[in-house]
């Protein structure tokens, strides 16, 4: 593996580590974040990044760039929504399937396609789906791994980046639970576009717990293998999103009346 911007013994090798300095500086964008972004799709497609590579710390980029850690973080949250980018315990953040980026040649023309409206509308197509065959796929491992993300979110109630991280990584487990590889190309354009467009609403530490317990909602039906179920609570969920980014401040929808009922019945079994 080869790692970027650290020493090697031997230099000279093929293999040899990326250093810091071909990081280069920084496109000009409408926003710091969006040349960031623009600057690493420039390393992949020209071949200074390649899957395996271990990216410098934050702190590092931020050194090199002149930005600050928060503009670096918020542009390596959009390219792990794009799966191009892993966490892995002892070696940060490294680089995984980075075939979507290069579906991406100029990032502020691919985030100007659809306007926010566009992107809420296409979720609302697609996660109902998703969930539906989460809920028909999920074993008790892709359960716990769901559930590793709600507990999460709820330990980081007073945190609202690791909060924000937690709610994602639900999302994220849920499109590759539905183990369709069309499904999680698109669905992973789509989360990254729904991110750049909604990033600062989506840290309001009120709706957080509203957030989770839309989670939860979710798991249970997933846990009952209940697609119809799964498919409303998503649904309900994503009411609760286009609210949030509208700004809606009373954005919370009444408990559906068939709630209890719903989480009592059987899988399979119709509602009375």
């Amino acid at each position: 593996m080869m790692v970027i911007g650290l020493p090697e013994e031997h230099p000279s090798s093929p293999h040899a580590p990326v250093m810091l300095e071909r990081f280069g500086s920084l496109p000009r964008r409408t926003s710091i974040v969006e040349s960031i972004v623009q600057q690493l799709l420039n390393l992949v497609q020209q071949g200074v990044l390649r899957p395996g590579d271990r990216l410098p710390t934050e702190h590092e980029l931020a050194e090199v760039w002149g930005v600050g850690r928060s503009s670096v973080r918020e542009a390596l949250r959009v390219f792990q929504l794009l799966g191009a980018i892993e966490s892995r315990p002892g070696k940060g953040a490294v680089l995984a399937n980075l075939a979507p980026l290069f579906l991406i040649t100029d990032w502020s023309q691919f985030t100007g396609v659809a306007s926010v409206s566009d992107i809420l509308e296409a979720r609302a197509v697609l996660e109902p789906a998703i969930v539906r065959l989460a809920a028909v796929r999920a074993d008790e491992e892709d359960i716990a791994r769901l559930r590793e993300t709600i507990e999460r979110g709820w330990a980081a109630r007073d945190d609202a980046e690791a909060g924000l991280q937690a709610r994602l990584d639900f999302h994220i487990v849920l499109m590759e639970v539905a183990d369709n590889a069309t499904l999680l190309l698109i669905s992973r354009l789509l989360r990254a576009l729904y991110y750049e467009s909604t990033r600062l609403t989506e840290r309001d530490p009120d709706t957080a717990p509203l957030l989770l317990r839309d989670h939860e909602e979710i798991l249970e039906a997933i846990k009952a293998h209940d697609p119809d179920r799964a498919a409303e609570a998503m649904a309900r969920h994503l009411r609760h999103g286009t609210r949030l980014v509208l700004g809606l401040r009373e954005w919370a929808e009444p408990p559906l009346a068939e709630d209890e009922e719903a989480a009592a019945r059987r899988p399979g079994e119709q509602p009375r």
